[in-house]
């Protein structure tokens, strides 16, 4: 009895006692990465949740303003905690994996051929270099503070909070109910949530699907109750997949599922009841499939795969990245630099939509036309380090966090096979090699150690409220794409002049984007100040050369200036369309261009060469056989006149150049001809009122 009583004083006594300095520090250290944790956890959740309806780039841009501008709180944390506990330098294949493929984007940035797009990424887009630090600043953190499998459920209580939100989004956008009127978007035939794409959120909701099966599969019984909360969530989310109909979501569950089956046979042992419950496993899931593809939108959308004209366009970009690699084979043609080079890869066909495409809309596309071998190479022993770590660690008790995070990057990539990538899906890989390098990070040899420093708790928060700071300078980019918006929205002349005010202002905040440099001239012309609009549009193309559009203007600038006698712009003109031509060699309307500068000039020679140009690259517009006919009726040349347009007419079936050929009939008095074809104009439009007037003048001719 007095034994126990011995201790139960020594235990009071113990208790008592003032911690040590070092249990302090050590505690104190914890404190700090969970913060760092719970700041990566907001950056998931800014990534996914995010977006400002008042600005030009509703989703993209608020993203990456928000999550660059906490990343430098979470750096002040990351430092704080790399002074209090010192910084090692792990290594293990993973850890090498990881640091080669930050060295690569570092790389193929230097080598870039537009470096200031790959810093900070395409109009629309932006993952440049500055975003992918985040993500890398992102994985670090939930390697550092994860203290795996310790706090790994944060990050899973972060996704399934995000996921829960934005469905709550989606539904109301299904049941047409969104708050939003969105333009050029149809939210109710396939919801967006907050991701700002169908096909992004088809991709997320893939993850998610992927992410819960693994959860159940791999932590059944640790979940308790939660099971059930997780196995709703994934049939939610799977519903919401089948409403979305995003196609690259189907490869995504199939990878996710096959990787799901792979690592359960590897943790449970491939013996006969495995084999078999996991062939019955197989079976569901074929009957599963069929009936997705035969009694859903989502299967409607692959059978309409044949026929769909966005499968012959995602080709033509396939090829375009294809051409890319082979000729920028090692470090590709620059970090996030698909949309600089992209136009003078693309067909014709392509092209006639007259839109960048910033992304191959295929990480294994992309990255080879952005990053070559090197980059292929590097995220090819990134996947294969974490799949071997994962093979290694799948017997584990504790590689359920583990396991569920190489299924969900797996679905990741097997959706993106076909997708493009965009900042509200970008995060999911780098977290998923988070959770791969904490496993790590338990075992990993380590190489190098920096000493730690005892630092006070008011320096601590000097250094935080110091990088906190430069938060603040992000909010810059963000401010000048609602101003950009408001010019463009002002683009008339009534408000011709708040344009300008607008534009200017966007362009003194953030002067390196080009669009705002060509929104201002597109301003300034409607202020009739096209001395300045000019100078504006200069500004446009020296910061995106690669952008025809840009140079049209500035063309048409030229010729403004050269029809009222200044003795070099017709030069100038002629010199910047052969730029535009540079930039993009097979888009037919930088050759329409050129043509109208050139018959505005009298050049009529060179105008019917280059409408002849864009009549041969896409043969289906109906005002290239415009251009050109009025080039050879001004050479006197009427016949020829007439064969364009007859041809047009042949090739476009259009009526309003069948009006423009029966104009010109008449004038060259074949009344028999122009009959025909006016006829034919009311048999497709019998309300044309233009083709009627005509054919009365010409009745009885």
């Amino acid at each position: 009895m007095s034994g126990r009583n011995s201790a139960k004083r020594t235990l009071r006594a113990a208790k008592r006692q003032p911690k040590s300095r070092g249990s302090r520090a050590v505690s104190a250290a914890v404190g700090w990465r969970e913060i760092a944790l719970a700041l990566a956890c907001v950056e998931i959740a800014i990534f996914v949740l995010v977006l400002d309806p008042s600005v030009r780039d509703v989703f993209d841009l608020p993203k990456a303003t928000f999550t660059h501008a906490l990343a430098w709180v979470l750096l002040g944390v990351l430092v704080v905690v790399a002074l209090v506990d010192g910084v090692r330098v792990p290594v293990s294949p993973l850890f090498l994996a990881f640091y080669a493929m930050l060295a690569t984007e570092l790389l193929t940035t230097a080598t870039a051929t537009n470096q200031y797009v790959a810093v900070f990424g395409e109009v629309g887009r932006y993952l440049g270099l500055t975003t992918h630090a985040v993500l890398a600043l992102v994985a670090i953190t939930i390697a550092l503070a994860t203290d795996y499998p310790r706090r790994a459920a944060w990050l899973a209580w972060t996704v399934a909070g995000i996921a829960v939100a934005a469905s709550a989004y989606a539904i109301a956008q299904a049941l047409g109910a969104d708050p939003i009127t969105w333009v050029d978007l149809d939210s109710k035939a396939r919801p967006f949530a907050t991701l700002g794409n169908p096909d992004f959120y088809g991709q997320f909701l893939s993850v998610v699907v992927i992410a819960s099966a693994a959860a159940l599969v791999f932590a059944g019984a640790a979940l308790g109750r939660l099971r059930w909360a997780v196995a709703a969530l994934g049939a939610e989310s799977a519903v919401l997949m089948v409403i979305v109909a995003t196609r690259g979501s189907v490869i995504g569950v199939i990878a996710g599922l096959l990787v799901i089956g792979v690592l359960w046979l590897r943790r449970t042992g491939a013996s006969r009841r495995a084999l078999s419950r996991l062939a019955g496993a197989g079976a569901a899931l074929v009957v599963a499939l069929a009936v997705v593809v035969f009694a859903t939108p989502l299967g409607g959308r692959l059978f309409a795969l044949a026929d769909s004209p966005e499968v012959s366009g995602r080709i033509l970009i396939y090829q375009a990245a294809a051409r890319i690699f082979a000729d920028h084979p090692v470090l590709g043609a620059g970090f996030e630099n698909f949309a600089v080079v992209y136009p003078q890869y693309e067909e014709a066909e392509g092209l006639k939509n007259n839109r960048t495409q910033t992304s191959a809309h295929s990480w294994l596309f992309h990255t080879a036309a952005t990053t070559g071998i090197v980059g292929l190479v590097s995220l090819a022993a990134l996947l294969i380090a974490f799949a071997v770590h994962a093979w290694r660690r799948a017997r584990d008790a504790d590689a359920a966090a583990l396991l569920t995070a190489t299924a969900a990057i797996a679905a990741y990539y097997g959706s993106g096979l076909v997708l493009p990538g965009a900042q509200s899906i970008q995060w999911i890989p780098w977290a998923c090699v988070g959770i791969a390098l904490a496993s790590d990070l338990r075992t990993a040899r380590v190489i190098a150690r920096t000493p730690t420093f005892r630092l006070a708790g008011l320096a601590r928060l000097v250094i935080v409220v110091g990088l906190t700071g430069a938060a603040f300078l992000q909010l810059t980019s963000l401010n000048a794409n609602r101003l950009a918006k408001v010019a463009e929205t002002s683009l008339r002349a009534e408000t011709a002049p708040r344009a300008v005010t607008a534009a200017r202002l966007a362009t003194t905040t953030d002067p390196g984007r080009a669009i705002y440099w060509n929104d201002l001239g597109r301003a300034l012309e409607l202020v009739d100040d096209q001395a300045a609009a000019r100078s504006a549009y200069l500004e446009a193309t020296a910061r995106s050369p690669y952008t025809a559009a840009f140079w049209w203007n500035l063309g048409r600038m030229h010729l403004y200036f050269a029809e009222r006698g200044d003795g070099t712009a017709k030069n100038a003109a002629y010199e910047t369309m052969r730029r535009a031509i540079a930039a993009a060699p097979q888009n037919p309307d930088t050759f329409d261009q050129f043509a109208r500068i050139q018959l505005a000039l009298e050049d009529l020679g060179g105008a019917l060469e280059s409408s002849q140009k864009a009549i041969a690259l896409y043969p289906g517009e109906p005002k290239y056989y415009t251009v050109a006919g009025d080039a050879a009726r001004r050479q006197g040349d009427v016949a020829k006149s007439l064969q364009f347009l007859r041809q047009g007419v042949a090739n476009t079936d259009s009526n309003d150049l069948r009006l423009t050929f029966a104009r010109r009939l008449i004038e060259a008095s074949q009344f028999a001809e122009a009959r025909a074809v006016l006829q034919e104009a009311l048999r497709q439009d019998p309300a044309n009122a233009a083709a009627a007037d005509l054919l009365k003048q010409i009745e009885g001719r």
